[in-house]
């Protein structure tokens, strides 16, 4: 019995002794498991610093895109607007200099007409007008040919009279007519 004993002894024997080997083992492989999950856990941590001062570094590099987009835009913006009051402005002045034209094209031609029935009225100052024209450079307007018929009478005195009592501005006309609407256009009368 007691090699019996002895056998069962060994056995137990062997099998703490196995149990021990496989408890340092596991104690060993546990020690090895902590480090790398510290080694892992130490990894991931700078991993992620170094993504965060990434991402950190890409919105703010975004951000600063973004602004500088939102700068052009509005520096663009600016000068399209700007381009569009100085073209609304040249197209303002260029339409005041066609009716101004205009204005004097229809005066010289009143005039010329009046001229040919042998009209005169001595407020109108045809020169002055020719040469406003000129200066703006319009159509010169052509005199009609004279009325073939007789010279109707001259209406100088009726004009004198009805032009008395008005005001005489210095270029010569009466009242405050199409030469103030000049003035107020921006042309010189």
């Amino acid at each position: 019995m007691t090699s019996f004993l002895n056998q069962g002894l060994e056995r137990l024997m062997f099998l703490y002794e196995d149990a021990c080997g496989l408890n340092k083992m596991l104690e060993i492989k546990l020690k090895k498991a902590e480090e790398t999950i510290a080694d892992q856990g130490m990894i991931a941590a700078a991993k992620s610093k170094h993504y965060e001062d990434k991402f950190k570094a890409m919105t703010q590099e975004h951000q600063a895109a973004i602004h500088k987009a939102n700068e052009d835009a509005q520096a663009k913006l600016d000068a399209a607007h700007l381009q569009y009051q100085q073209d609304m402005s040249s197209y303002r002045d260029g339409l005041k200099g066609f009716v101004v034209v205009s204005l004097l094209q229809a005066r010289l031609r009143m005039a010329y007409e009046a001229e040919a029935l042998g009209f005169e009225c001595p407020s109108w100052n045809v020169k002055a007008w020719e040469t406003k024209l000129a200066d703006l450079k319009g159509t010169p307007v052509e005199r009609p040919a004279k009325h073939a018929g007789g010279d109707p009478p001259k209406t100088t005195d009726a004009a004198a009279d009805a032009g008395g009592d008005a005001e005489k501005n210095p270029d010569g006309d009466t009242g405050a007519g199409a030469d103030e609407a000049m003035v107020e256009e921006g042309a010189a009368p």
